[in-house]
């Protein structure tokens, strides 16, 4: 698994996410920083080589699920989609 590509798409949807655009309304999250905190623990998971985390994180990215959702109310839905396919890659080297 290349966990600097990993690294590196996570830290720009978490970016993405830091934005005061931001719009967690159509999703099950409160605010973006709870968001953010759950990606975090995800990462240091999936960097344990921890199954759930990475289930977990694919299932975050899914379509019409939370991530999904933040990224076309909050206007960058087109950069959401190279991100999660970037991520997605990653993650299936790993199978």
């Amino acid at each position: 698994m290349n966990k600097q590509e990993l690294t590196c798409q996570l830290s720009i949807l978490k970016d993405l996410l830091s934005q005061p655009s931001t719009d967690v309304c159509w999703s099950s999250y409160d605010s973006p920083l709870e968001v953010i905190r759950d990606l975090n623990m995800l990462e240091k998971g999936i960097a344990n080589n921890d199954r759930t985390s990475i289930e977990k994180l694919l299932f975050m990215l899914a379509p019409t699920n939370d991530l999904q959702e933040i990224s076309i109310c909050s206007g960058w839905g087109h950069e959401f989609l190279g991100i999660s396919k970037a991520i997605e890659t990653v993650l299936a080297e790993r199978a």
